[in-house]
């Protein structure tokens, strides 16, 4: 049986990864490598104005969790649209697309993904 710990991450103690060069960076706190969690949860940081396509990958099930800003997020196959701001939280499937287009003051998102995604992940 393994032991199991409490442990602790901050954001300026791990390396970020660019996830779209120069628009957005996650910081991934706790992941399986790290702390050995079967998830993992990171913060992520939008540039203002960056408009793009996100898509499952088929593996990560994914919570957002809005800590600062707002987006509009347009859901491709039925044309439902959601203005994403403070307080809100979205799941997530394996297997999604839709369009997420970032306000004037960027958006910034708490994120749990299962399985656990690594730094450089994307």
């Amino acid at each position: 049986m393994t032991e199991e710990k409490i442990q602790w991450s901050r954001q300026e103690d791990v390396a970020f990864t660019w996830v779209h060069e120069g628009k957005e960076f996650s910081h991934r706190l706790i992941t399986k490598k790290l702390h050995g969690s079967p998830m993992s949860f990171h913060i992520t940081t939008y540039m203002p104005h960056f408009d793009v396509m996100v898509e499952g990958d088929g593996e990560h099930e994914v919570i957002l969790y809005c800590l600062h800003g707002w987006s509009e997020q347009i859901v491709e196959a039925t044309g439902e649209t959601h203005h994403f701001k403070q307080g809100d939280a979205m799941y997530l499937p394996k297997n999604y697309r839709y369009r997420h287009i970032i306000g004037e003051a960027g958006l910034v998102v708490a994120v749990c993904a299962t399985p656990s995604k690594e730094a450089g992940d994307m």
